[in-house]
């Protein structure tokens, strides 16, 4: 990265959402320039319209990108794709820094603890609480 490119704001999708804001706050107690990516932000942004992209990330050096509502839903890696393509075809990002590529494809999966400490026992595999709950009869007509 260049040191203009340093010098140019981050757009932080979703800069006013609970994600968003904290990485904000960071940013600029780093030092960095940030600009907030939103609905009811000036430029305005908004996943669910495209018209909206365009205007967002110009002249900025990088993007954080938060999609919502969950960047694992299936069509999340295909919307965020198409921003990408439209940003980095413009030339309005010098760094496009995408980090849904490492939550879908499994590399930052691991086992918690959350159903030991939530419900007191270990997790079970859904197959066999799906076929001990069939079993019962919950589920017939």
């Amino acid at each position: 990265m260049t040191s203009n490119e340093r010098e140019k704001a981050t757009l932080v999708l979703g800069g006013t959402g609970k994600t968003g804001r904290r990485v904000m706050e960071r940013l600029t107690a780093l030092g960095v320039p940030v600009r907030a990516g939103s609905r009811s932000g000036d430029p305005r942004f908004d996943w669910e319209d495209p018209g909206t992209w365009a205007a967002a990330p110009r002249d900025v050096g990088s993007v954080y990108i938060t999609y919502a509502p969950d960047l694992a839903l299936p069509e999340a890696a295909a919307t965020v794709g198409a921003f990408a393509k439209q940003a980095v075809a413009a030339e309005d990002v010098a760094l496009l820094t995408l980090v849904f590529g490492e939550v879908l494809d499994g590399r930052n999966a691991h086992l918690g603890d959350g159903v030991q400490r939530a419900l007191g026992r270990q997790p079970r595999d859904f197959s066999d609480y799906a076929r001990d709950a069939a079993a019962t009869g919950v589920w017939n007509v």
